[in-house]
């Protein structure tokens, strides 16, 4: 069988997603083998597994090896106790701060622009707002039928 008929033959394999890897790397090495004759049709081939080839050096060459993954866990693990205690000491300081703030009610009133947190001036004027804003028995919000008219 002639090299360029086993070729297409793999080709069509490999395009129906059936080659083992031995197969796809005979295509590899027949694409970018710069030796082999190849026809124009396959040209858009040659791109495809140049590609390929060249991602996989790729992949190979950033590929982490064992001894730089040691030396990245043996960096964390030095700098790991500084950043766990700058983080303790940042809880500490916000801890410390919310404590001597000086509290304050959670209820207060303003008049003339005063400001009240005595609880029964408080409840006094929520009462006197209150007031203003009800409604009696009378108005049973006829102003909405005027509204309607």
């Amino acid at each position: 069988m002639k090299k360029e008929e086993y070729i297409k033959q793999l080709l069509d394999k490999y395009l129906d997603g059936e080659t083992s890897s031995a197969e796809e790397r005979a295509l590899r090495g027949y694409f970018t083998n710069r030796d082999n004759n190849i026809p124009e049709e396959w040209m858009p081939y040659k791109a495809l597994f140049a590609y390929i080839a060249e991602e996989r050096a790729d992949a190979v060459e950033t590929a982490p090896t064992a001894d730089s993954s040691l030396n990245k866990a043996r960096k964390t693990g030095r700098h790991g106790w500084i950043y766990t205690a700058i983080t303790a000491a940042a809880a500490i300081l916000i801890a410390v701060v919310m404590i001597a703030l000086p509290r304050q009610s959670d209820n207060y009133a303003v008049i003339d622009g005063k400001v009240y947190t005595n609880k029964k001036v408080v409840e006094e004027e929520a009462l006197k707002a209150l007031e203003m804003v009800s409604s009696d028995e009378e108005d049973n919000f006829g102003a909405l039928e005027l509204m309607r008219q």
